[in-house]
């Protein structure tokens, strides 16, 4: 038996290590390879704050599309309307650094209505930043970042007096690696151009770039660059195609020359390059179709009619699954899809949940803001609706000074009775099923207000006022218990941050005053956090997150509620799994005076099933979970799990052990399908 394991370690070494040593072997040594990573370092300033003229040329074409079609986000246009669409957006693009950048429209022409967006996310294949880590902000490993290059394989394929040109493919089978070549400059490792293509989340992307120039402006910018996209769902079949000009001329266009000009005349004054025939053909019939609609003389309450009813149609069918936005200079919200099947989660103790969110707010001034985002979700398990409603106004942004009232309900808790109940149990084995417990509905209402000390401490005072009121309200008379509690409790946060790329630490304090504002009992709560997150290099990122908590009251009577500490129905809208406890029962939240927990996880796109042939091309991320808790009156609990992430879910499986052993197993799920649409 002890020799079949030891063939079994031998084979699973064999499998993880030998390949990653493998990998880990450096890449030819020659001098062009050593140029190429090293060019960003030695050639190039680092961009920000500086401005371009951008010219974007794109288009939709429709091979095949069927009903389904619809259920996709931000594809409502193309499922209803034409089979090719095109338009044309001249600006200027402005950089705060390269991979954080906004365009500004001066001129815009399109046979897309302005109101509607076609896959937006599409647009972020086409600025790949060459030389970062990943191409396209923490997607896709790039082949010309020495951190990167135990992932490709690279072969010189030929070389010239002037420039080489050199083959890269990818090692594994991977959604985050891509297969191409490029031209580099002999003297400085510049690349002059490349092609490469991919695919990562339901789309397949080729790229071709132009870097070429002799224009005096950043030398990591390209000249020219054309992106073809492919997306194939469900028997639907879009291609589009994005061609972008750089242009050192940021100001052709005054708002003198804009506004008594058509759009279409001062397009052809910066297009640099003609239109295809197809395209003018496009153009031509749009432009047609608009002036006869303008001539016809349709009965005036008939006419309007009609455009209201579509008008609504629009909007019902087109943020069924997609979110509804709106933004001007000084205000922006955005409401939640109607239906979407990405804010469903289930977990083996929480079971299904779902929920939606506002974004709104409005800047008085660049330093002061008022926001209001409530969020509210209901769960299937317990059949309950919950609601978070923040209302903020800061008043400093430089300082983080602002002043927030909170406004939730649906948090459904055990008073402090569960304690004395489950003191004398074993509760390695307890079944809270079998008791009797009292459950409460709590309302809250908080005000707080935060500063900041210096640019590592910051300060938060506030006070929160509690109306818990008993589910079971008949039986708690029965009993002579009261059937609802209320407190008032002021408290006090500081937080510590020494610096930007280390821990936050954090210390809360809580003391519930007697009798002030009708409240009918007492406590005194501590709280200690700390959380750190990592990023790596390759797209890793571990995550560490260790805490305490306990009560310091004499009271009878009282709720254990901690913070840090405490049940989550619904699931998070960044489907971060990290400092969440998967398998433990909700009443462990409620049932000690004091906690000690640790939860710490490993992100990264390569872990290991990416290493298998036919596993590779579809998983995105892999994670490793490791939690532990010391609560009263048990022994230590810890849960480990694993879980993956493609472009259709995120599946975690967990293990607990307690008491020494093996306790429980169970799994979480959610929706991934277009997420980031």
């Amino acid at each position: 038996m002890k020799e079949r394991w030891s063939i079994i370690l031998i084979v699973l070494g064999i499998y993880f290590f030998i390949p990653s040593i493998i990998l880990c072997k450096p890449i030819n040594d020659s001098l062009i390879f050593n140029k190429v990573f090293s060019y960003k370092r030695n050639y190039t300033e680092p961009i920000k704050g500086e401005e371009y003229g951008i010219y974007l040329k794109y288009s939709f074409k429709t091979q095949r599309r069927n009903p389904t079609l619809f259920l996709i986000p931000t594809m409502y246009t193309i499922a209803k309307g034409e089979r090719h669409y095109i338009g044309e957006t001249y600006g200027k693009i402005v950089f705060n650094n390269i991979v954080n950048y906004e365009i500004k429209p001066q001129v815009a022409i399109g046979n897309i209505s302005h109101y509607r967006k076609i896959m937006p996310v599409i647009f972020k294949y086409t600025i790949p930043q060459l030389y970062e880590m990943s191409l396209f902000n923490d997607k896709v490993l790039s082949p010309f970042n020495y951190n990167n290059r135990k992932f490709y394989k690279y072969i010189i394929d030929s070389i010239s007096s002037q420039n080489t040109k050199i083959l890269f493919e990818p090692r594994v089978n991977s959604t985050q690696l891509i297969k191409g070549f490029c031209h580099v400059n002999n003297s400085t490792g510049r690349i002059e151009y490349t092609s490469f293509t991919g695919e990562y989340d339901m789309i397949r992307f080729m790229t071709n770039i132009d870097m070429r120039t002799n224009n005096s402006y950043n030398l990591i910018l390209p000249q020219y660059s054309n992106t073809k996209i492919y997306f194939k769902f469900l028997g639907n079949d879009i291609e589009a195609s994005f061609d972008i000009f750089y242009d050192p001329q940021t100001n052709i266009f005054h708002s003198d020359s804009i506004k008594n000009t058509s759009n279409y005349i001062l397009m052809n004054k910066v297009r640099p390059i003609p239109l295809t025939n197809t395209e003018d053909s496009i153009y031509n019939e749009y432009f047609n179709k608009k002036s006869n609609n303008d001539t016809i003389d349709y009965d005036k309450k008939q006419t309007q009619a009609s455009k209201i009813k579509e008008v609504a149609w629009d909007i019902i069918g087109d943020h069924i699954l997609n979110s509804m936005k709106a933004e001007t200079d000084n205000a922006y919200l955005r409401l939640s899809p109607i239906f979407n099947p990405l804010y469903l989660s289930y977990g083996h103790s929480r079971g299904l949940s779902y929920k939606m969110r506002i974004n709104g707010h409005y800047n008085f001034s660049y330093n002061k803001q008022i926001s209001f985002n409530p969020y509210f979700g209901y769960n299937f398990k317990i059949k309950k609706i919950y609601l978070t409603a923040p209302l903020r106004y800061t008043f400093n942004r430089k300082k983080n000074r602002w002043i927030e009232f909170v406004f939730a309900t649906g948090n459904r808790i055990t008073d402090s009775r569960v304690l004395d109940i489950i003191k004398n149990e074993n509760r390695d084995t307890i079944d809270f099923s079998t008791l009797k417990l009292d459950y409460f509905n709590d309302n809250i209402l908080k005000l707080s207000t935060n500063t900041n000390i210096n640019k590592h401490i910051s300060v938060l005072f506030g006070c929160i006022y509690h109306y818990r009121n008993a589910v079971n309200k008949n039986n708690m008379a029965d009993l002579n218990k009261p059937t609802s509690y209320r407190s008032f409790a002021p408290n006090i946060s500081i937080q510590l941050n020494l610096n930007s790329k280390g821990p936050i630490i954090t210390a809360n304090y809580e003391r519930c005053i007697s009798k002030f504002l009708m409240s009918n009992m007492e406590y005194e709560k501590w709280e200690f956090d700390l959380s750190f997150k990592k990023k790596w290099q390759n797209l890793k990122r571990y995550t560490v997150r260790t805490g305490c908590g306990f009560y310091t009251n004499r009271s009878t009577s009282f709720f254990v509620d901690f913070s840090n500490f405490h049940e989550n129905y619904l699931p998070n809208e960044d489907n971060d799994w990290t400092g969440q406890f998967q398998l433990l029962n909700s009443q462990w939240y409620n049932a000690s005076k004091y906690y000690i927990r640790t939860n710490m996880s490993y992100e990264s796109p390569l872990l290991f099933l990416t290493w298998l042939p036919w596993c590779g091309k579809y998983i995105e991320n892999e994670s490793i979970y490791i939690s532990a808790l010391q609560i009263e009156h048990t022994r230590p609990y810890f849960e480990v799990g694993y879980g993956i992430t493609n472009r259709y879910f995120s599946l975690g499986i967990f293990g607990s052990l307690l008491n020494g052993g093996f306790y429980e197993i169970g799994y979480k799920f959610t929706f991934e399908l277009f997420r980031n649409w």
